[in-house]
């Protein structure tokens, strides 16, 4: 199945894609799906897939993962989402790879092991690092899963402290030392700008 260039807007749950394999998505919009159960897109049991080059822009979740494997997500802007990327369940052999994360409240929500899975040479435009070389990838890795977002899946009342400081702290303590986050589940290519 081929998905290109259409524009899913205003939806009240999104685009569901399921049990399906070899799904190729490019240069599709997905944005203004908002609601408490609202994504952009659901995949759940989806296998040796391609997303590349789609557009979700304030969504509730730009994209819901469940149980789906070996899919490169490469090329695409995640903007002002709740959540930009959610993964849900077992998920193996993912990629990452050249995204734009931009003004998301959550960039990844991840509840289980990192397993295979790949973030690299992704913008996130929460990253502070540095780049002494000046070779347009960031020196230091970033982390992009927020103590708060664990918090948030295991109690969803906790949104509303979402712009509070004490979250600021708990999220600067995880990020120093991992308890509860996956520790092994960074970008250690950040780029420093917005893949354009």
């Amino acid at each position: 199945d081929i998905y290109t260039q259409n524009t899913f807007e205003n939806n009240g749950a999104g685009v569901a894609v399921m049990f399906s394999k070899f799904i190729t998505m490019k240069n599709n919009t997905f944005r203004k799906n908002w609601g408490t159960a609202a994504y952009g897109m659901l995949l759940k049991e989806i296998n040796d897939a391609e997303i590349i080059g789609n557009t979700f822009e304030e969504n509730t979740i730009g994209i819901n993962i469940e149980g789906s494997n070996r899919i490169r997500y490469t090329n695409n802007d995640f903007i002002g989402n709740g959540w930009a990327i959610r993964v849900i369940g077992a998920c193996y052999t993912n990629s990452f790879r050249g995204n734009n994360f931009l003004y998301n409240s959550f960039d990844i929500s991840y509840n289980s092991k990192l397993n295979d899975n790949v973030f690299e040479g992704n913008f996130w435009s929460g990253y502070t690092g540095y780049d002494l070389d000046k070779d347009g990838i960031g020196d230091v890795p970033y982390r992009p899963v927020k103590l708060f977002s664990y918090v948030v899946n295991r109690t969803p009342e906790t949104i509303v402290l979402l712009r509070s400081l004490f979250m600021d702290i708990i999220d600067f303590s995880e990020r120093v030392s991992p308890v509860f986050t996956p520790d092994n589940l960074k970008d250690a290519q950040p780029l420093m700008k917005i893949r354009s």
